[in-house]
């Protein structure tokens, strides 16, 4: 199956809420490719690669209000080329 990416950007009470950890494990479960960040203005960063049912599977959880306690008051998203370097789905540093 042909993979494609997309680049999210997450904004509202998205840090200090344990927002990374439950993208990690949920896109973990669901098969994903990529990385969650924070951003230093306070927003997340999910770069996610994955078949279109499972992108689009992240994007309904993403409009279900995402991780228990964050607030997620909107988010944007654009296509991005997939890296073939990302093997997994992980956490990365701060952005």
């Amino acid at each position: 199956m042909r993979k494609i990416g997309r680049n999210y950007y997450i904004y509202g009470r998205v840090q200090g809420v344990g927002f990374r950890y439950h993208t990690l494990h949920w896109g973990k479960e669901h098969g994903l490719y990529g990385y969650v960040c924070n951003r230093y203005d306070g927003s997340v960063n999910i770069k996610a690669f994955g078949t279109l049912q499972q992108i689009q599977q992240l994007e309904d959880w993403l409009k279900a209000g995402g991780p228990v306690g964050a607030k997620i008051e909107y988010y944007k998203s654009e296509e991005c080329h997939v890296e073939k370097e990302v093997v997994d789905f992980h956490i990365r540093h701060s952005l």
